[in-house]
């Protein structure tokens, strides 16, 4: 019997092959298009670098799927898993209906709730009809097709653990409001983001299978063909065509590719060289070799052996994201046996050499003299290449040591007492984020609690219905006072900027290595705390932001293994640097705590509009002090005289003037004087800072 089909819609842009560059990227989505269980492909990269494009132009040319009829959730029995609708209609050995759908692309828009994600109750059935039934959300339309995840690192925490556990189980379980409810949830999740913005924990960033790192074009000629892509003809109807079938007869030949056991003890050797965390990244790497000796059949186009080329192909795709060192193991190809390959063929059958992993990219902004910021330059809209090396280091740069055991962070006790063991505190959500914990009535409803509504209305319906005009066919009898308003609960975070003076002084390095050493131990304290550290640093003319905020150690390392010391003190620059990150993290969540850390001898010496450098800072601080940012002073000058606390602020005792201490007052801060500049040293005031609530 044949079934009725539905006709593609046509990919508006440049087609998959099309896109110029950016062969890694294209690489990943295609083994996550052949086996999806290799668990999604997080894309990294600075704006402009053909990400949503390719993300797009993956669902234009993924096979047409067999959907049940009707169904609510798309199912498809190809795929072995129903919902209990589709259960009840085969039961009896009755046949479904079926029929050809096209695979699209499913957006997950940014400000998305927890509703609409996974489902909730369907508010019009009830109130009509006075019976739960579940609406479904974007992971039951997303089922069999590909969920695309923009900005996936400025999403709310819990909406990417949702995300990612449908992802790996395949279904979507709701218990909420009054609701019971479980479908099958399978599709390919693609997540991008701009590391700049910020990035994700590592417990979710470990989650996605495959990571690429990409940045923009930097040969004229590739970027001119980037333009010609744009401006010309989009698509190409035979290349789409060509590779949706040699995407069907991957995933036709998948179950029958076979893992030699010498390419699993490599994957395994690979992991415990990188010293990854847990067994994902083996499991991957595996799966992932394993689809690509799918995509890239033997000569007969018969399903092959998945070799030792196939894995050192994957293995930076998988390990770029998870790894916490750069080993040194490479596996030969006798540890490799039975893959006698020199080259395999590429999507569109060329033989293509191994490529190896992509760069890194420094992020970061400087502000210098008559500017208060700068942002990063645009990229090319459509595509990317690979990045290269990382720069080497400037003349003036002290490399700091790559390795070493960074202390405890030593919390005082009361801060354990606190509410929760995630972050510090929790907070009324006003914008429908977060959590349904509870409630309550009030004069204008903006986020209905269904199921609160319909208990407070519940113990009058009998009275009401006798009391309704003749004809009124409402199954449930609503008035005002039964309206109960959603209260949600979101959890806030601290963000900890740490501003530092790297100006040549006795203990330039010293400040630099303690702070640096007290950054890595307090992201060793964010799986717990789930904060987040940023670092700017000043020297000679101008002041940079050397880590973005973050929660990852990996990349804390990466960013602070080589710091420039030396010059002059630009002190303003540094204040009006963390003012503008802080604001600007503000902007993204308004609930955010920012505690500003200085650390300094205060000499500033270098004018950023012209004035008095001193009076300068002095308005920096008082601007900072009107914002409302907690900071925490720390003065490495070790002349410093003896602090006296008063209702005013620090006094200095006799008649030498400290910058430091007359900024911490300025600033509304707490001012600590150290004269050997330590990590513990740095942690202490930290802690006292957040135990008291920053």
């Amino acid at each position: 019997m044949s079934l009725p089909t539905v006709e593609l819609a046509p990919h508006r842009g440049p087609g998959f092959l099309q896109v110029v560059g950016q062969d890694r990227m294209k690489l990943a989505l295609l083994l996550a298009a052949v086996d999806p269980l290799i668990g999604g492909v997080l894309i990294r990269g600075e704006r402009g670098t053909a990400k949503s494009t390719l993300a797009r132009a993956l669902a234009a040319v993924l096979p047409p799927r067999e959907v049940v009829v009707g169904c609510r959730f798309h199912c498809q029995p190809s795929a072995g898993d129903l919902c209990e609708q589709c259960q009840r209609r085969s039961q009896g050995g009755r046949t479904l209906p079926l029929e050809i759908a096209p695979t699209g692309l499913v957006e997950l828009p940014l400000g998305a709730t927890e509703d609409r994600v996974v489902g909730s109750l369907d508010l019009e059935f009830a109130l009509n009809s006075g019976e739960v039934r579940f609406q479904p959300g974007v992971l039951a339309e997303a089922n069999g097709q590909v969920l695309y995840v923009d900005e996936v690192n400025l999403l709310d925490h819990h909406l990417v653990d949702v995300l990612l556990d449908a992802a790996a189980s395949g279904r979507n379980v709701v218990e909420r409001e009054g609701v019971s409810a479980s479908h099958p949830s399978h599709f390919i999740l693609i997540g991008t983001m701009n590391p700049e913005e910020g990035e994700l924990r590592p417990q979710l960033l470990d989650r996605f299978g495959l990571c690429v790192d990409v940045v923009g074009l930097r040969d004229p000629e590739q970027r001119v063909r980037v333009m010609e892509s744009e401006l010309g003809p989009t698509g190409s109807a035979s290349g789409d065509e060509s590779l949706r079938l040699q995407l069907t007869e991957a995933r036709r030949r998948l179950p029958e590719v076979e893992l030699p056991r010498n390419l699993v003890r490599a994957a395994a050797r690979m992991a415990v060289d990188q010293q990854v965390v847990g067994h994902r990244a083996d499991l991957v790497m595996v799966r992932a070799a394993r689809a690509l000796a799918a995509l890239r059949p033997g000569p007969s186009g018969a399903a092959r052996p998945a070799g030792l080329q196939d894995l050192m192909e994957v293995a930076e795709l998988a390990l770029v994201h998870r790894r916490t060192v750069a080993g040194s193991w490479v596996p030969t190809m006798a540890e490799g046996a039975g893959d006698q390959q020199a080259s395999a063929p590429g999507p569109g059958g060329d033989p293509e050499p191994v490529q190896g992993g992509e760069g890194e990219q420094e992020g970061g902004g400087e502000v210098g003299e008559g500017s208060q910021s700068s942002s990063p330059g645009q990229a090319a809209e459509a595509t990317s290449g690979r990045a290269g090396p990382m720069p080497a280091p400037p003349a003036a740069s002290v490399e700091l040591e790559e390795r070493f055991e960074a202390g405890p962070l030593q919390l005082p006790h009361e801060r354990r007492r606190r509410r929760g063991s995630g972050r510090r505190s929790r907070t009324s959500s006003q914008d429908r984020r977060g959590r349904y914990v509870s409630s309550r009535w009030q004069e204008k409803t903006t986020d209905l609690a269904l199921d609160a509504t319909l208990r407070a209305a519940a113990p009058h319906q009998h009275q009401r219905r006798s009391a309704a005009p003749a004809g009124d066919g409402r199954a449930i009898q609503l008035e005002r006072q039964d309206l109960r308003q959603k209260v949600r609960q979101r959890r806030i975070g601290n963000l900890i900027v740490f501003l530092v003076d790297a100006s040549a002084s006795m203990d330039a390095e010293q400040r630099m290595d303690a702070t640096r050493s007290a950054i890595l131990a307090l992201l060793r304290e964010a799986y717990v705390r789930r904060d987040r550290v940023a670092m700017i640093s000043f020297a000679g003319r101008s002041a940079r932001v050397v880590l973005r905020p973050t929660s990852s150690v990996d990349l804390a390392e990466r960013q602070l293994s080589r710091l420039a010391v030396g010059g002059t003190t630009p002190l303003t620059h540094g204040l009006v640097a963390a003012l503008d990150l802080i604001l600007a993290e503000r902007r993204r969540d308004q609930d955010v705590l920012p505690l500003l850390v200085l650390i300094s001898d205060g000499r500033g010496n270098i004018s950023l509009r012209g004035d008095e450098p001193l009076r300068e800072a002095q308005a920096a601080a008082a601007e900072i002090q009107r914002a409302r940012i907690h900071t925490v002073v720390i003065d490495t000058s070790r002349d410093h005289l003896p602090v006296t606390q008063t209702p005013g602020g620090p006094q200095m005792a006799g008649y030498h003037f400290n910058a430091c201490a007359d900024l911490s007052r300025r600033l509304g801060g707490e001012y600590f004087a150290l004269f050997d500049v330590t990590e513990q040293g740095i942690l202490r005031p930290v802690a006292e800072a957040l135990r008291r609530g920053a």
